[in-house]
C-alpha cells in the first residue's frame, strides 16, 4: 500500500512548486496600486501551498524506499523539501499578522530560493546529472568512428560512454532503477534487483541486450522510449564488448578486435537505394539475346537505365543460364530465381554480382553452405528463403549483411527459441516466418438466404 501511495509524488510534487510560485508574484504585484487586490488571497493560496508541499513530501518520503535511488541525494533532496514546507507554513502564518508586513517579501524571496533548489535536486534524482543542459551539448552523442582502436581501451573509450549518455539517467549515481548501477564495473558485474545483466561471453545470455533489442512499446524495452535510443553501433559496439568477455581494463589491440570494430565504425549511415546511383555500362547485347533464348525474362529497372532485372522462371538451361548471368555483375541488381532446382554451386558461381539488392530464392534446393557465397552481396535489402532447406544457424551467417531489410523464410521450421535468437541478431531486420494465425470473424462470413416463396 505504501509503494502505491508513493507512486503519486511525481504527480503532487507539481503542485507546490506551481501554488508557491503564484503566491510569490501575487506577492510582488500587490506592492502595485492596480494589484492591491491580490493581497486578498495570497493567504489562501499559502495554505494550499503548503498542504500539496507537505503531501508531496509525505509521497517522497515512500517513494525514497523502493531504493532505486542513491541514499545521500535521497536525503538532501528530502531534506530541502522539509526545509521548503517548513518555510511555506511559515510564510502562511505571518501572512496573517499585521505585525510580520515588513517579512512578507523576505520570505517569498527565500521561498523562490528554496522552490527552484528543491525542484532542481528533485529533477537530478529523476533525469540524471547535468539533466538541464545535457540535450545542449553538441557532443552528446558518441562518435564512435573518431576513436583510435590503435590507442583505445574497450570498456574506458568505448562502452562507457555509450552508458553515460544513454544509461546513467537511470543506472547511475543518483538513481538506479531496479536497483540496477552501471556507472562502475563492481555495479554492472553486481546487476539489479533481478539479477545479473551480462554474461561475460554469452551475448543470447545477457539481459542488457536483451532490453535494448525489445519492441519499442514492450514496458521491458531500455531506454524507455521516451529517453533517447541507442543507435544501431552502439549497440553493436556493446554486443562485441560482451561477446569478447566483457573486460574492463584491456585495449582492443589486446582484444584483437580492430577488424570488428571498425567494420562497425565504418558501417554505412546512408540509405541504400533499390537501384544503384551510379552510372554503369551497358550489358552485352549477345549475352542479352543468349539469356532471352533460354527463356530468361530479362528488363531494364527503368527507362534509360543500364540496371536489370533478372528472371528465370522459364528458363531450360538452367546451367547456361547461370553462367551468362555471372557475366553481367555489374548491371544484375533484382535477381529471380525462385521455383527452381538452384544448388549451392550455382550460387557460388553468382558470387560475383555484388549490386544484387533484391533475390529471390524461394523453393530452391540452396543449404546453409551456399548462404556462406551471398556475404559477397553487401548492399543485399531483401531476400526470399521461403520454402528452402537452411536452418537458423545457416541464417544467421547472413548478420554480416548489414543493409539487409527483409528475409521472407516462410515453410521452413524453426523452434519458437530460435526465432527469438534471430530477431535479436537481426533487430534492424524484418523476419517474416509466414505461419500467421488469422481470426475469423463473423463478418467474414455471408449467409445466403432463398427466396421466399
Amino acid at each position: 500500500m505504501t509503494e502505491l501511495i508513493g507512486k503519486f509524488h511525481p504527480l503532487l510534487v507539481h503542485l507546490p512548486i506551481g501554488i508557491l510560485l503564484l503566491a510569490i508574484v501575487f506577492e510582488w504585484l500587490a506592492s502595485i496600486k492596480k494589484f492591491k487586490f491580490l493581497k486578498k488571497s495570497i493567504r489562501l493560496i499559502l495554505w494550499i501551498g503548503f498542504s500539496s508541499a507537505a503531501l508531496a513530501c509525505l509521497t517522497g518520503y515512500l517513494l525514497s524506499q523502493s531504493g532505486d535511488y542513491e541514499s545521500s541525494a535521497v536525503e538532501v533532496h528530502q531534506w530541502s523539501a522539509i526545509a521548503l514546507t517548513i518555510l511555506a507554513f511559515t510564510y502562511a502564518w505571518a501572512r496573517m499578522l499585521k505585525s510580520l508586513k515588513r517579512l512578507y517579501k523576505f520570505l517569498s524571496i527565500l521561498t523562490l530560493v528554496l522552490v527552484v533548489i528543491t525542484g532542481h535536486l528533485g529533477g537530478t534524482l529523476t533525469h540524471g546529472e547535468n539533466f538541464l543542459f545535457a540535450g545542449l551539448s553538441s557532443d552528446e552523442e558518441v562518435h564512435l568512428s573518431t576513436i583510435d582502436l590503435q590507442q583505445a581501451h574497450l570498456y574506458e573509450d568505448l562502452v562507457k560512454p555509450i552508458l553515460q549518455n544513454k544509461c546513467y539517467n537511470c543506472h547511475g549515481t543518483s538513481k538506479q532503477k531496479g536497483k540496477l548501477r552501471l556507472d562502475l564495473p563492481e555495479h554492472i558485474l553486481k546487476g539489479g534487483k533481478n539479477g545479473v545483466v551480462l554474461v561475460a561471453g554469452e551475448v543470447d545470455e545477457s539481459e542488457m541486450i536483451d532490453r535494448l533489442l525489445l519492441p519499442m512499446d514492450d514496458d521491458d524495452h531500455m531506454p524507455p522510449k521516451e529517453k533517447k535510443q541507442l543507435s544501431h553501433k552502439e549497440i553493436e559496439v556493446l554486443k562485441t564488448w560482451i561477446a569478447s568477455g566483457a573486460d574492463f581494463k584491456k585495449t582492443v589491440v589486446e582484444l584483437k578486435l580492430q577488424s570488428d570494430l571498425k567494420n562497425i565504425f565504418q558501417g554505412s549511415e546512408k540509405e541504400i537505394a533499390e537501384v544503384p546511383n551510379e552510372i554503369v555500362s551497358a550489358a552485352s547485347e549477345n549475352v542479352l539475346a543468349s539469356l532471352r533464348n533460354m527463356g530468361v525474362v530479362i528488363l531494364p529497372i527503368a527507362v534509360n537505365s543500364n540496371y536489370l532485372s533478372a528472371n528465370l522462371i522459364n528458363v531450360t538451361a538452367l546451367d547456361s543460364a547461370i553462367n551468362l548471368i555471372s557475366q553481367l555483375k555489374g548491371q544484375i541488381v533484382w535477381l529471380k530465381l525462385s521455383d527452381q532446382p538452384i544448388t549451392d554451386k550455382h550460387l557460388a558461381k553468382l558470387s560475383s554480382l555484388t549490386n544484387v539488392r533484391k533475390l529471390w530464392l524461394d523453393q530452391t534446393t540452396i543449404t546453409d553452405a551456399g548462404l556462406q557465397h551471398l556475404i559477397s552481396f553487401k548492399d543485399l535489402l531483401y531476400l526470399n528463403l521461403n520454402g528452402t532447406k537452411v536452418s537458423a544457424a545457416g541464417v544467421e551467417t547472413l548478420q554480416a549483411l548489414r543493409n539487409l531489410k527483409e528475409i521472407y523464410l516462410f515453410k521452413i521450421i524453426f523452434s519458437e527459441d530460435q526465432k527469438e535468437i534471430m530477431r535479436k541478431r537481426f533487430s534492424t531486420t524484418d523476419l517474416e516466418f509466414g505461419n500467421y494465425n488469422v481470426p475469423a470473424l463473423s463478418t467474414d462470413t455471408i449467409i445466403l438466404k432463398a427466396p421466399v416463396r
